[in-house]
Parts: C-alpha cells; sequence; structure tokens
C-alpha cells in the first residue's frame, strides 16, 4: 500500500487494485461512501462510524485496519474507541481549526493505541513532534506492508504534502 498526502485532510492510498481518496468525502475506485454504515468496494471494507456531524472510517486495506478520524474536534469516548477497535494505522487530524489540540490528540492515541499515525491538519507540528520524541523528516509517500508494521512502538510518520 502507498499513501501520498494531498494536503489538509486529503490522503490518497493506492494498492494493486483500488484507489481510496480520503477527505471531505471518502471513496474507494471513486465510489463515494455517504456516511455511516458498512460498505465492502474493490476489497476494501469499510466502517463509517457516525460522530456528532462528522464519520470516522475504519477500512481494511491489505490485511492492515486503517482509521480515518475525519475533521474530529474533540476527544473519543470509550465507546468510540471500542467501536473503531484495533488500528495499525491512523490519520489524526492536529491543532488546526476544527481539528484536536496536542493534549487531547494524545488522549486519542492512548485509547487507539495505533501502530502508525499519520498528523494532518496542522500549521505546526513542533508540540505535537516534542511530545512524541519525534527527530526524523519527512516523507513524500509511505510504503508499507502488514509485516513492516511497527511491533512495539508507535511510529509517527510525517507525509509531505503534494
Amino acid at each position: 500500500m502507498q499513501i501520498k498526502y494531498l494536503g489538509h485532510e486529503k490522503f490518497e492510498i493506492r494498492t494493486k487494485e483500488t484507489k481510496i481518496d480520503l477527505g471531505y468525502k471518502v471513496s474507494v475506485n471513486d465510489f463515494a461512501f455517504p456516511g455511516p454504515g458498512e460498505y465492502e468496494k474493490g476489497g476494501v471494507f469499510v466502517e463509517g462510524i457516525a460522530d456528532n456531524g462528522n464519520t470516522i472510517y475504519v477500512l481494511k486495506v491489505e490485511e492492515m485496519n486503517v482509521c480515518y478520524l475525519g475533521k474530529i474536534a474533540h476527544d473519543l469516548k470509550e465507546e468510540e474507541a471500542k467501536e473503531i477497535g484495533n488500528v495499525d494505522i491512523l490519520f489524526l487530524p492536529l491543532g488546526e481549526d476544527g481539528s484536536v489540540p496536542v493534549k487531547k490528540a494524545e488522549d486519542i492515541l492512548s485509547k487507539i493505541d495505533p501502530r502508525i499515525v499519520i498528523p494532518m491538519l496542522y500549521s505546526d507540528l513542533s508540540e505535537f513532534k516534542n511530545s512524541e520524541g519525534i527527530t526524523d523528516g519527512e516523507l513524500d509517500i509511505l510504503k508499507i506492508k502488514k509485516v513492516e508494521l511497527p511491533e512495539e512502538e508507535r511510529k509517527v510518520v510525517i507525509l509531505k504534502s503534494n
């Protein structure tokens, strides 16, 4: 799977068979999901979870659980975290208007405990980098397979906006 950041809350995920767009609308192979519910398209299983006018999407892609929080602006309730389930890759809105401040982001991370975190909707990541101990630079594209997921420590991947 390849993940590319398109800026703001937009990402593109590509596999051999599918193209997934994450953003205001979430789609697989140009089929946009209407909101909360369970779907399957192009071998990708999608669950949309209602969240105060926002939809949290959990996708099963190449045997990895990907969670796209969208423009969430609050901490998650325990029930929401349980409904989201185990997460391998989390797209985390961070600090911009309409998203969560770093302190709430840390609470979300402790509840979901993803293996990889990809920040989005940010203008300044310095506070988050300090709290997570990040010193690495940015990547153009994240290429990842299930066997390459970190086992012990959470990894934060910062993607350059294309």
